[in-house]
C-alpha cells in the first residue's frame, strides 16, 4: 500500500501510487503515463491525451493490464516532482 508502481498496459506505462486490487481492477492515485519528450522521459499530465489532467484517482481494468512492478528510484523521483512539484 501506498507504493509507486508500474503498470505496463497496451497503452503503454503509466505510474502511480499503489492504492487497491481487486479481482478485476488496480487503482492508482495520481497516475500518470511515462513518455518520451525532446528533453528525454517524462510525465504526461494524465493517462490520456482526452481525458482529465491531473486526475486524482484512475481505476485500470486488469484485462488491460500486461504487468505490475515497483517503480525504479529514479522514475519515482521524476513521477514525484511532475505530481506534487517537488525536486528530490
Amino acid at each position: 500500500m501506498s507504493d509507486v508502481v508500474t503498470l505496463v498496459t497496451a497503452a503503454g506505462e503509466m505510474v502511480g501510487r499503489f492504492v487497491e486490487e481487486d479481482e478485476t481492477s488496480i487503482t492508482l492515485e495520481s497516475p500518470r503515463a511515462f513518455v518520451q519528450t525532446q528533453n528525454g522521459v517524462g510525465f504526461a499530465p494524465g493517462v490520456c491525451l482526452t481525458g482529465q489532467k491531473d486526475p486524482e484517482k484512475i481505476t485500470f481494468n486488469k484485462l488491460s493490464v500486461i504487468l505490475m512492478c515497483d517503480t525504479n528510484d529514479e522514475v519515482q523521483k521524476i513521477w514525484l516532482q511532475a505530481t506534487t512539484g517537488l525536486v528530490v
